[in-house]
């Protein structure tokens, strides 16, 4: 798997809704009413990066849940991220 190059990474952007770029990573964060609610969503993310393995870094502060996006052994975005960033993003979060 190799580094997606610049023009790769903005053409594939809109398959990354509702995440921020931050350098080589793709981010979002989460608030969910709940600390059980956050904690369900972080099970079915897992199950998701569990079935792909590829593993971002996830963070859980009580209600809020960040992911940060990147594939660290080539030190940049892949396609694997945005195929698991379009997996997480189907996911509901209105429950």
């Amino acid at each position: 798997m190799s580094k997606l190059s610049e023009a790769e990474i903005v053409e594939r952007t809109p398959l990354a809704k509702g995440w921020d770029r931050h350098g080589d990573m793709l981010v979002k964060t989460w608030t969910f009413p709940s600390f059980r609610r956050s904690m369900e969503f972080v099970n079915e993310v897992a199950a998701l990066i569990e079935k792909s393995d590829h593993y971002p870094d996830v963070m859980i502060s009580f209600r809020t849940v960040r992911i940060e996006m990147s594939t660290h052994d080539v030190g940049g975005l892949t396609d694997r991220d945005f195929v698991l960033i379009g997996e997480i993003n189907e996911l509901r979060t209105d429950r």
